[in-house]
């Protein structure tokens, strides 16, 4: 694999659009079209499986709402994002982060993200601007150890707050 084959696969999936809530696997992105920072993830961690590259999901803990919308930052108070991208272990330059969480439109609007201009040798910026380290998970257990990540973030009644908040982001996305 090369730089220039690991930057396409990373532009094809980053093209799908953010859809949320949708299911975290990669058939469910490939069957929608569309997917989640998880769903996303997981179909470019297989694409590059395809390829004999290895990743490993990342969980990044930054906040909830992009200060694209501010009014979204207010209303989310502080809430935190559990959010899923990849460490690729490229043979060219190590590992590096990789994030397609927003399609092109939507980094183009401010979203950070992927830029068209990627050169497959640095990290990508995380959709998430992260509050502190992110943590490399296994995929055997990535479900289970995300969500007591999560059980150790939000407290009573966050967790339905965030959901909303996220629903609204992934529209107001959609519209970018």
């Amino acid at each position: 694999m090369t730089p220039t084959s690991l930057i396409d696969l990373a532009l094809e999936v980053q093209r799908l659009p953010y859809r949320w809530p949708a299911p975290p696997d990669a058939a469910s992105t490939e069957r929608a079209g569309a997917g989640t920072c998880a769903g996303k993830h997981a179909l470019l961690a297989q694409r590059l499986d395809a390829l004999g590259i290895s990743s490993v999901p990342l969980l990044v803990v930054g906040p909830l709402a992009p200060p694209l919308w501010p009014d979204l930052v207010a209303a989310a108070g502080g809430l935190v994002e559990v959010h899923e991208c990849l460490t690729v272990l490229t043979s060219w330059a190590g590992p590096l982060i990789v994030d397609v969480t927003w399609h092109p439109a939507a980094v183009a609007a401010g979203l950070p993200g992927l830029d068209p201009d990627w050169d497959g040798h640095s990290d990508t910026p995380t959709a998430v601007t992260p509050h502190g380290p992110g943590w490399a998970v296994d995929r055997l257990h990535l479900r289970e150890r995300k969500e007591r990540l999560r059980g150790r973030l939000y407290g009573d009644g966050q967790r339905e707050r965030r959901d909303q908040i996220l629903a609204e982001i992934a529209r107001r996305a959609s519209e970018l």
